[in-house]
């Protein structure tokens, strides 16, 4: 079996972060919930208008709120298990110090505190040239854009199903990390 470098994404790859964010996005932008999950708006999704004042609602609530994030079902049992199979573990986030005080600091912790197993942590927005730079293998995340980068690398990509991608057909599509855990170990 051949190690690979698997680069994972955090936040609704690893975590359900779009749900847990919404009732945040609800009270900062004054809007009523229920609207908000019946357009599918939360702090990925945000409008134009609400765009503009995204950075002062990552200030504002992302220190606060995202070290309490739900894990995904069986992410860490299923990360564990890849990296018994002999795998590196890269964590590339787009967290940073725009949106958080000390985004290595709040990641690190939360990662530990969840039992998430990992040998490397990088937070930068350009994910597709960490996954070069990394000799990533495969790079798993719900962004379809982040994918899009990284495969025009030639990098294999896993979208992590949400509710903002769904009808995308241009990446391999996994729903829970049992399909990410079966496609690397059955591609190594």
């Amino acid at each position: 079996m051949k190690q690979l470098t698997i680069g994972i994404d955090i936040d609704d790859t690893i975590t359900n972060t779009f749900d847990y964010l919404m009732p945040a996005v609800a009270e900062f932008y004054k809007m009523d919930l229920n609207y908000l999950k019946e357009n599918k708006i939360s702090y990925t999704s945000l409008t134009p208008k609400m765009k503009e004042q995204e950075l002062e609602f990552a200030r504002t609530y992302f220190d606060k709120l995202i070290p309490n994030t739900p894990v995904k079902p069986d992410a860490a049992e299923y990360i564990r298990k890849i990296k018994k199979l002999g795998h590196k573990i890269i964590i590339i986030t787009a967290r940073n110090h725009l949106f958080y005080e000390d985004p290595y600091k709040t990641s690190t912790e939360y990662l530990t505190k969840n039992n998430i197993h990992f040998d490397e942590l990088y937070c930068t927005f350009d994910k597709a040239g960490m996954c070069k730079e990394q000799q990533v293998d495969i790079f798993i995340d719900d962004s379809i854009n982040q994918c899009d980068k990284v495969k025009q690398s030639g990098i294999k990509t896993l979208l992590f199903n949400s509710q903002i991608n769904e009808h995308n057909q241009e990446h391999t599509r996994v729903y829970t990390w049992e399909d990410v855990y079966n496609y690397i170990a059955n591609h190594s």
